[in-house]
């Protein structure tokens, strides 16, 4: 495993600024410089869409009131016609579109005004990286499983630093899926190619603003429809590897491990057999992780209580023979915390319907 820190000064990509006022192009372009990096200004959307047919940006920072073309309308047509750009959204204007409505349209994150420099830089930092190691995973088709795995672990990484409490979760859920995968002795389970769906099982959260994930209590409706886009996410981001029948497999996996076996779950609603099986694998895991993993506002299930739930949804929720088997092998062969680190993860939701997710 591994981490690149990359400075500013080594990302090569312009950053397009756009706000009506022009102190504050000013002041953005200034701090901006003193990281190395260029940027280009404009003083409305109209302005930003004729540079963005001249030249491709790396990162549009913008303010979202402004005369002619609005913020929002500019992210917009940047999502649907520049969808490698990212946009930072710079406003002391959120009441019209609250900062659910933002990611929706295509925002990558939002900074309210005023701003400290540390917190622009610090943004910054964590977009440019991510775009980096995007490429590397592009780039890293033809290279050897090792290589790969490290780009892997490193984007888990990256996720993990967004919020505390999904640090381990990733390698946990991978050596849970394993321990399940090896008590099936009826069927065939790649183990090395689940290791690799399993830690990137939640990499489309990497899109996923910080202020959802690791939001201090209960999301709201909207907040959870864009924490569902993430399997899908995680297929996008993945499209590279799909070249090759093992890439597939991997995206198909990521794609579906919150499908439920009686069709109810998402993104596609395929039940049964139809999913495939290390993605049901992978629910199992990855459910119990949450459920035993604490969050600011509640505190996790002793592992008798989650095996239980486990145990009800089996047939609804989870596949009830996988179900079985993990919840025999938890109980007679896991010592309590042996596959849980002490770190803590992403929050479960159990809700009143008894059903179980990892988010």
């Amino acid at each position: 495993m591994f981490r690149t820190t990359y400075s500013l000064s080594s990302f090569t990509e312009r950053i397009m600024l756009v706000d009506d006022d022009h102190s504050i192009r000013h002041l953005l372009n200034r701090q901006i410089a003193t990281f190395g990096l260029e940027t280009d200004q404009a003083q409305d959307g109209t302005e930003a869409m004729e540079l963005l047919k001249n030249r491709q940006y790396g990162l549009v920072i913008t303010d979202l009131v402004m005369p002619k073309m609005d913020g929002m309308e500019l992210i917009q047509h940047i999502s649907k016609h520049k969808p490698l750009t990212d946009v930072l959204v710079i406003s002391g204007q959120n009441n019209s579109h609250n900062f659910s409505s933002l990611i929706e349209a295509g925002a990558t994150d939002f900074i309210k005004k005023p701003f400290s420099i540390d917190e622009l830089k610090t943004k910054l930092q964590r977009i440019f990286r991510e775009r980096r190691l995007f490429n590397d995973l592009q780039q890293a088709q033809e290279q050897e499983s090792r290589s790969f795995l490290g780009l892997v672990e490193s984007l888990a990484i990256s996720l993990s630093e967004k919020d505390p409490y999904t640090h381990g979760h990733s390698k946990r859920v991978t050596d849970l899926s394993l321990l399940l995968a090896k008590q099936l002795t009826d069927v065939d389970v790649d183990l090395e190619l689940l290791r690799l769906c399993g830690m990137l099982h939640d990499i489309g959260k990497i899109g996923v603003p910080d202020n959802i994930l690791a939001k201090p209590d209960a999301l709201s409706a909207k907040e959870f429809s864009i924490i569902k886009e993430h399997p899908d996410r995680g297929t996008y981001i993945l499209r590279p590897i799909e070249r090759d029948a093992k890439g597939l497999t991997i995206s198909k996996v990521i794609r579906h491990h919150h499908e439920h076996f009686d069709g109810k779950g998402y993104p596609c609603k395929i039940k049964g057999e139809e999913i495939p099986l290390m993605s049901r694998i992978i629910a199992i895991a990855d459910s119990y992780d949450a459920m035993t993993s604490d969050r600011p506002y509640r505190k996790s299930l002793a592992r008798k209580h989650a095996l239980e739930e486990i145990k009800k949804n089996a047939g609804t929720q989870f596949d009830p023979v996988l179900a079985k088997k993990f919840i025999s092998f938890m109980q007679n062969t896991v010592k309590p915390g042996a596959a849980k680190a002490s770190s803590r993860v992403l929050l479960p939701v159990v809700r009143r319907n008894r059903i179980i997710s990892a988010n």
